[in-house]
């Protein structure tokens, strides 16, 4: 694959437009051709224009440019379609696959969260295994530069976690991200769902003097649809810790008809 296609393919992945995208660091004119593989972009303009999107440069050639070391881009769906249909041999058919390409940092997380259908999602099961416990929470210290795929799999597990873990972690990731109206909106979800879980956390184990910074965040990610769910969920849970029943009232309900009977079911009631 072409930089260019690459470059289009992860813009696409993010939501952004072109615009977006060149964000300023070469003109939209010039990101255009280099997406249809007119122009070449320089080096140094590739490389501020993944740090200006938050994008690991070795992850991008590892992920999008070298195919003989990432698994196919749609895995995700793949694992996600056969999890629907409940066919566990399509699951181990998958990781088989997955077993057989380079050990890296993206094709690490898809073999994690592949055994997360296999070895918990699939039966149901109430615990994490201990040995998986174990690679999920190394997984996430080693790759402490908090891209999309080290965030995704701390917000599917942040159970596994003492709250003084999850404290350090969430701090951490906050002052990566301070400002989430400079995030794609990807990473913004993401960022927002952990204080969310975070939040749930604080609430199980009556720790509220830790919800400020969590709460603050969430209050200031933008209106996009994509995080709105997200923006409901740290208003209910601001509403729970300050006992504003009405509130909670109101928002579950607001949940209950879109249909949300699952999520509804998990929140904590007053």
């Amino acid at each position: 694959m072409t930089i260019g296609s690459a470059l289009k393919q992860l813009r696409t992945k993010l939501g952004l437009t072109q615009a977006e995208m060149a964000a300023g660091i070469i003109s939209v004119f010039f990101y255009s051709k280099v997406e249809r593989d007119i122009h070449d972009i320089g080096t140094t303009e590739l490389i501020e224009l993944l740090n200006q999107h938050n994008i690991d440069v070795t992850t991008f050639f590892t992920t999008y440019i070298s195919p003989k070391s990432k698994p196919d881009t749609d895995i995700l769906e793949q694992i996600n379609t056969a999890y629907e249909r409940r066919d566990k041999k399509e699951l181990l058919k998958i990781q088989t696959k997955l077993n057989a390409l380079p050990k890296d940092h993206v094709t690490e997380y898809y073999r994690l969260q592949l055994r997360l259908y296999l070895d918990v999602y699939l039966p149901r099961a109430k615990k994490i295994p201990l040995d998986l416990k174990m690679k999920l929470k190394e997984y996430v210290f080693r790759n402490d530069n908090w891209d999309v795929y080290s965030l995704q799999t701390f917000r599917e597990t942040m159970r596994i976690y003492h709250l003084d873990e999850l404290s350090f972690l969430v701090n951490a990731i906050l002052v990566k991200y301070p400002d989430p109206n400079k995030l794609t909106t990807i990473l913004a979800e993401n960022v927002g769902a952990i204080c969310v879980n975070y939040l749930d956390n604080c609430y199980e184990y009556n720790a509220p003097e830790l919800i400020s910074r969590p709460l603050n965040y969430l209050q200031r990610l933008p209106y996009h649809k994509e995080i709105l769910l997200v923006k409901i969920l740290g208003n209910y849970y601001q509403a729970v810790f300050a006992k504003e029943r009405a509130k909670c009232a109101q928002i579950l309900q607001v949940l209950k008809d879109a249909g949300c009977h699952d999520l509804i079911k998990v929140l904590p009631r007053l």
